[in-house]
């Protein structure tokens, strides 16, 4: 399971989450943590963070077409699905527009908590 930033943020019961087997993340996404609760999470859940370097985005963003409307956590998690894709990855997300990249590139997902647009 690959956690993206919302995941981690949106989740109001972590125990399932514990359940789920192995969970990774990126530095990136942890560098988006920045509340009490959500700094301790990785450690309480034993996230494993992978370095993905700025090079790794960039190309990441070139060989995809990844617009900036996606951030660099964002994408950061796309590299990190495809480092893995032998193992057939699930990212943990919210993010819409993440989803549909996830989507176009065959990266399986799951959603968290996505608001519907009224």
């Amino acid at each position: 399971m690959i956690l993206d930033t919302s995941a981690i943020l949106h989740m109001r019961d972590l125990r399932p989450l514990m359940d789920m087997g192995d969970l990774v993340t990126t530095n990136y996404v942890i560098s988006e943590l920045r509340d009490a609760r959500a700094v301790v999470i990785p450690e309480i859940l034993n996230i494993s963070v992978y370095e993905i370097s700025e090079d790794e985005v960039a190309n990441a963003r070139r060989n995809y077409h990844i617009p900036r409307l996606l951030s660099d956590a964002d994408v950061s998690l796309i590299v990190l699905a495809m480092r893995l894709r032998n193992k057939n990855p699930l990212v943990i997300t919210d993010d819409s527009m993440l989803i549909k990249f996830l989507r176009k590139l065959k990266i399986r997902y799951s959603v968290v908590f996505l608001r519907r647009r009224q």
